[in-house]
């Protein structure tokens, strides 16, 4: 081992240390393509000072480019075998899975890569599966995404770890010393010609644009992914900061993210977007298709002077403001659009197409306590068959107590009921008459007076 290869191999153990990718005796799964920075990647990991790493190679054959993708496969197999390792692979057509998926060839290879490399890491319990990043790949990936547009998340490059348990040891490395580190220890390695291809914009960011900036920095390329290394120390700042702030204005209820508005408005412009990113995020299951002016749209929501409002997301997310509450969900969790209907003819349990039930229950006389979700009616007085169904505009009732009549709308906006719920609560009907408005108001003409000789109570259950 030369003094060079040493010195590299000990880099890379800092690294590791300084950002606890893994530990000694750990299992890593190494992604390995056969290109020169996967090849190196397991020779180091095999030479790792008193780790005892358990190593697995896993290849994933794409199928791209016909007999050349099978001789990379090859010698995966072969170099897994000179290090006396378990070698998994794989073959999938990426052409046919970009189609099916409807997909670009780039994203169909990344999901594929990374069903794989899960599936592996869950076969052999790993640890972590190790990919071959390096410093370039990271100045590379600053640029486009700078060039795509992109705030401190994108900014701040690949991670050493991210969420889904993958590191990259090699961060700190530069592609040249790579390279030397392969031929001082006389290893060969594939070249893959699309690596060549410009019509890639991370290609044309390799061979194009990085060139022409030397020439304005020579150190253009650590440059890069230092500032990105500091942008992501800022990040990892921000987000502990953003996920303390979503814990103390937002909460999961019932598959919904529900936020208080109050406490989002008096956040910080910068950290109530990332908040407002997270709670997509929670809500999504992923930030894929979301984009600044879908934040924007987020942030009028709890600006707006209409107490209750409403927008549409990608990945099929509603947002609804309902008074003080913004409310993220999925479509199929929307608020009832359509209302339902149908008539209680007897005493008996009754369930709402809206969720929750009625019971209709014949009592010898009327209990006056002081439940909303309850009400006492003289049958007499209003006769079966009663009607229960949703609000709908125009509808008015006589409040208990009151000679007038009110509309019902009116009512829901004084008791700041939200536009999601006034499609869900029922309405009880004799006739045209509007009887109750379970859980909130009763009509005058459920009054029980001394000649009413029996009563029938109406309970609703909201769950």
């Amino acid at each position: 081992m030369s003094l060079f290869g040493a010195a590299l191999i000990d880099s890379v153990a800092k690294t590791v240390h300084r950002q606890q990718l893994f530990r000694p005796g750990d299992t890593l799964v190494v992604a390995l393509s056969g290109g020169a920075d996967s090849t190196a990647l397991l020779d180091l990991l095999s030479r790792f000072p008193d780790y005892g790493l358990h190593l697995i190679a896993a290849h994933l054959n794409h199928c791209l480019r016909g007999a050349e993708s099978d001789a990379d496969e090859e010698f995966c197999r072969k170099l897994a075998l000179r290090h006396a390792i378990p070698f998994e692979t794989r073959r999938i057509d990426i052409n046919m899975a970009a189609a099916t998926g409807r997909l670009n060839l780039e994203d169909a290879g990344r999901c594929a890569r990374i069903e794989f490399l899960d599936e592996i890491r869950t076969t052999y319990g790993a640890a972590a599966v190790v990919l071959a990043h390096h410093a370039d790949d990271q100045a590379e990936t600053v640029l486009m995404r700078l060039l795509r547009g992109s705030g401190m998340t994108g900014l701040s490059g690949m991670a050493y770890r991210n969420d889904r348990g993958y590191v990259r040891p090699l961060l700190d490395i530069r592609r040249t010393e790579i390279e030397q580190y392969l031929r001082e220890s006389g290893q060969e390695w594939r070249e893959d010609a699309s690596n060549s291809d410009t019509a890639y914009l991370r290609n044309r960011i390799r061979h194009e644009l990085l060139p022409l900036l030397e020439t304005y920095n020579p150190a253009i390329r650590s440059t890069l992914a230092a500032t990105a290394s500091v942008i992501g120390g800022d990040e990892a700042l921000l987000e502990e900061m953003t996920s303390q702030s979503f814990g103390e204005s937002c909460r999961m209820e019932e598959g919904r993210v529900v936020c208080n508005i109050g406490q989002l408005t008096m956040l910080n412009p910068a950290l109530r977007r990332r908040v407002l990113r997270l709670v997509f995020k929670e809500a999504a299951g992923t930030l894929e298709g979301l984009s600044l002016c879908h934040i924007e749209a987020l942030g009028d929501l709890l600006d707006s002077d209409r107490p209750n409002s409403r927008c549409s997301l990608p990945r099929g997310i509603t947002a609804v403001r309902e008074y003080d509450r913004l409310l993220l969900m999925q479509e199929i969790d929307a608020p009832l659009e359509s209302g339902f209907e149908f008539l209680i003819t007897e005493p008996g349990s009754y369930q709402l197409p809206a969720g929750g039930s009625l019971a209709v229950v014949l009592t010898g006389m009327a209990d006056f306590a002081a439940d909303p979700a309850s009400v006492c009616i003289d049958p007499a007085k209003t006769p079966f068959p009663w009607l229960i169904r949703t609000f709908q505009p125009g509808d008015r009732i006589v409040p208990f107590g009151m000679s007038g009549r009110k509309k019902v709308k009116d009512i829901f906006i004084d008791r700041k009921i939200p536009l999601s719920e006034r499609r869900r609560i029922p309405l009880l009907l004799c006739g045209d008459e509007l009887l109750w408005i379970a859980g909130v108001c009763a009509s005058e003409l459920c009054r029980i007076d001394a000649g009413s000789a029996a009563a029938v109570r109406v309970t609703w259950s909201a769950q």
